[in-house]
This record gives C-alpha cells, sequence and structure tokens, in this order.
C-alpha cells in the first residue's frame, strides 16, 4: 500500500526512525510494545527498511483486508507489519 498520509504532510523515512529510535528507548523501560505498519514488500519485494530498522524486534507479517481504494481492482488483501518485543 502507498497510503503514507492522513495530511498534507507525509511520515517519511526520516520519521520512521525516529519513531524507531523512540520505540527502542521505551522498551529498556520494560513494558510489552506493539507496533504496525504497512508492509513497504506490497509494493516492492526488496524493501528491507522496517526489516533492518527493527532487527532486534519479533516482526510478523499478518494479511490485512483493505476495502477502501480508489482502484477497485487494487481491493483486497495486503500484508501489514506488526512489530513486538515479545
Amino acid at each position: 500500500s502507498k497510503f503514507t498520509s492522513y495530511s498534507k504532510d507525509s511520515f517519511t523515512d526520516e520519521d520512521q526512525v525516529k519513531l524507531a529510535k523512540f520505540y527502542s528507548k521505551i522498551n529498556k523501560m520494560g513494558p510489552c510494545l506493539m507496533l504496525s505498519n504497512s508492509n513497504p514488500k506490497n509494493v516492492n519485494q526488496d524493501d528491507v527498511f522496517f526489516h533492518e530498522l527493527y532487527q532486534d524486534f519479533t516482526i510478523r507479517e499478518i494479511s490485512a483486508r483493505r476495502s477502501i481504494n480508489s482502484n477497485g481492482n487494487k481491493r483486497g488483501y495486503i500484508t501489514e507489519l506488526v512489530i513486538t518485543n515479545y
């Protein structure tokens, strides 16, 4: 999925890096953490950005249904990433 924004400003790779640093900082405090994101491999099979960014955590790929898309042929199942520290 190429959707990156609920507002005029996209959530950039730099923002993702900041989020990962914050996630790691909170992880050191001991809580159970879960984060989800659209899997960039839905668009580019060679994209390992999240796997490298969160290499110290558990990354699961789950199937998610997308019922809303401007192109009806692109509605259906994609994969999402679920990143946890457990």
